[in-house]
C-alpha cells in the first residue's frame, strides 16, 4: 500500500521528533559528567538512570514508528494514530523531565525552563485543545514537585557548587519563578497552537485547491479530447466528398477540357486549387486531432539519414530551383522514434522552407549528436519571420503576416510539429531574420524512456 505525501511527512516529523530525544539522553549523560567534574554536587546515578529510562522508551517509540510507517500497515486513521502516539510520548517526556528536574535543584535549576522547547515540539503535532492539556500537565507536575518539595514532602536536591543559597527558604521567590514558568509555557502553547493551527488550515486550503485544480485539468482534457474527437469525425465526413469532387474534377479537365470554352477551363482549374486546398486543409485536421487522440508512440530505430532523403524525395524542390543539403554529424545517426510522427514533423519543416524561400534559395537539413541526444537543424535562407511573431508561430491557425503574401496555408502544421516533438520529450527553438532566413532547431533523445502523451 503506497504512503500519501501528507502521511510521508507526518512519519518523517515523529522521526524527527524521537531523534531529538536519542541527542537529549546524550546530552544529560554527558552533562552529568561535566557537572561532576566541575565540583558541582548533580547526582550522577540518578540522572544517568533517567538518561537510560529516555533512551530505553525512546527505543520503544522508535521500534512502533517504524511499524505504523510499514508500506503493509498504514491505515487511513495514520493521523489520528500520530497524534495519540505524539500525546504518550509527551506525558512520558513530562515525567521523565519533572524527575530530572526534581534531582537536579528543582525549581532552582534554571534549566527548567527547557520545557518549552518541550512544549513548542508536542505543539506542533497536537491540536489546540490537545496542546493546552499538555501545558497544564506540565504545569501541575512541575507546581507539585515545588509545592511537594517546599513542604518537605519529597527531599529538595540542593545542588552544591551550583546555586549558592537553597532558594526554597524563599516562599516569593518560588512563587515568582513558577509564575514566569507558568506563564511561558502558556504563552508558548498559544503562540505555537496559534501558528500551527493556521498552517494546518492553510495546508488543508491548499489541498482542496489542488484538488479541484486537478478535476478541472481532468474536465479541460475530457473537453479537449472531445473536441478532437468531433473535430477528426468532421473532417473524416468532409474528407471523402472533397476527394471525391477532386476526382471528378480531374475526369472532367482530361475528358472535356477540349470542348470548353476557354473561361469555363479557367473556372474549373480555380475550383480544383480551392478543393485541393481545402482537401488539405482537412487532412492537416485530421492528422493533429488523431495526434492529439493518440496516447502513446511507436518507438523504433530510426536511421535519421534514410529518413530526411525520403522527405526530400517526396518534395521536389526543383520548381523553384532551390539548392537542398542533407549534412549529419556522424554520417549514420539512429535513434528510437516513432518513424511516421518524425516523417510528418520533418515534412512540414522542409514544405515550409520550401514554400517560403524564393527561387535559387537554399535550405539545409542538418543533424548531429549531443550527448544522449540528436539535434536537428532546418534552415532556409526565405522571408524570415517577423521578431514578434516567433512567440506565436506555433499557436494552432497562426500564420506569420508575411506569410500570407507568398503562399496559403493553415497554420497547424508547426502546431502538429511542436506536438509530436514534446510527445518524443524533446524540445525546438526557432531563430529567423527577416528577410534572411530561418533555422528551426529540434532536440530529441536517443533513447526517450517516458514519452509524453
Amino acid at each position: 500500500m503506497k504512503i500519501s505525501l501528507k502521511e510521508a511527512e507526518l512519519t518523517e516529523r515523529l522521526r524527527w521528533y524521537i531523534n531529538i530525544r536519542w541527542l537529549t539522553a546524550a546530552s544529560l549523560f554527558l552533562a552529568g559528567n561535566v557537572a561532576k567534574g566541575l565540583s558541582i554536587d548533580a547526582p550522577l546515578v540518578e540522572i544517568t538512570l533517567i538518561a537510560l529510562f529516555i533512551a530505553l522508551y525512546n527505543t520503544a517509540f522508535y521500534l512502533y514508528l517504524r511499524r505504523i510507517k510499514s508500506r503493509y500497515l498504514v491505515s487511513i486513521d495514520l493521523p489520528q494514530r500520530a497524534e495519540r502516539f505524539v500525546l504518550l510520548q509527551a506525558v512520558v517526556d513530562i515525567v521523565a523531565l519533572t524527575v530530572l528536574i526534581h534531582y537536579t535543584g528543582g525549581l532552582e535549576n534554571p534549566f527548567i525552563f527547557y520545557f518549552i522547547f518541550h512544549t513548542v515540539l508536542t505543539g506542533i503535532f497536537l491540536p489546540p485543545a490537545t496542546a493546552y492539556m499538555q501545558a497544564t500537565l506540565v504545569s501541575l507536575s512541575v507546581g507539585a514537585m515545588v509545592f511537594l518539595e517546599h513542604l518537605s514532602i519529597i527531599p529538595h536536591h540542593h545542588m552544591e557548587g551550583f546555586i549558592p543559597v537553597e532558594l526554597y527558604n524563599s516562599t516569593v521567590y518560588l512563587f515568582a519563578v513558577y509564575t514566569a514558568f507558568t506563564t511561558s509555557i502558556f504563552f508558548t502553547t498559544y503562540m505555537v497552537s496559534s501558528i500551527s493551527e493556521r498552517l494546518r488550515e492553510g495546508e488543508i486550503e491548499l489541498a482542496e485547491k489542488t484538488r479541484r485544480l486537478k478535476d478541472l485539468n481532468l474536465a479541460l482534457k475530457e473537453k479537449d479530447r472531445l473536441k478532437s474527437e468531433y473535430v477528426r469525425m468532421v473532417a473524416h465526413d468532409i474528407k471523402g466528398p472533397l476527394s471525391s469532387v477532386l476526382t471528378m474534377l480531374d475526369v472532367l479537365t482530361d475528358e472535356y477540357s477540349r470542348k470548353m470554352p476557354k473561361e469555363a477551363v479557367a473556372l474549373v482549374e480555380g475550383v480544383r486549387r480551392k478543393a485541393e486546398f481545402l482537401h488539405g486543409y482537412v487532412a492537416e485536421l485530421l492528422d493533429i486531432s488523431g495526434m492529439r487522440l493518440k496516447k502513446g508512440l511507436v518507438l523504433e530505430p530510426v536511421e535519421l539519414s534514410s529518413l530526411m532523403g525520403d522527405v526530400v524525395s517526396l518534395i521536389d524542390g526543383r520548381k523553384k530551383r532551390l539548392l537542398v543539403d542533407i549534412n549529419l554529424e556522424p554520417s549514420t545517426i539512429e535513434l528510437l522514434a516513432d518513424r511516421e510522427q518524425l516523417f510528418c514533423v520533418l515534412k512540414n519543416l522542409v514544405e515550409n522552407a520550401m514554400n517560403y524561400t524564393p527561387e535559387g534559395g537554399r535550405i539545409t537539413i542538418g543533424a548531429t549528436t549531443l550527448d544522449d541526444c540528436v539535434m536537428i537543424k532546418v534552415s532556409d535562407t526565405g522571408i524570415g519571420i517577423p521578431p514578434d511573431e516567433i512567440g506565436r508561430i506555433f499557436d494552432e491557425f497562426y500564420r506569420g503576416s508575411n506569410a500570407e503574401k507568398i503562399a496559403r496555408g493553415t497554420g497547424l502544421g508547426l502546431s502538429l510539429v511542436k506536438l509530436i516533438v514534446e510527445r518524443h520529450g524533446g524540445r525546438m527553438e526557432v531563430e529567423s531574420t527577416p528577410g534572411e532566413g530561418t533555422t528551426f532547431s529540434l532536440t530529441l533523445p536517443l533513447h526517450p524512456e517516458h514519452p509524453k502523451e
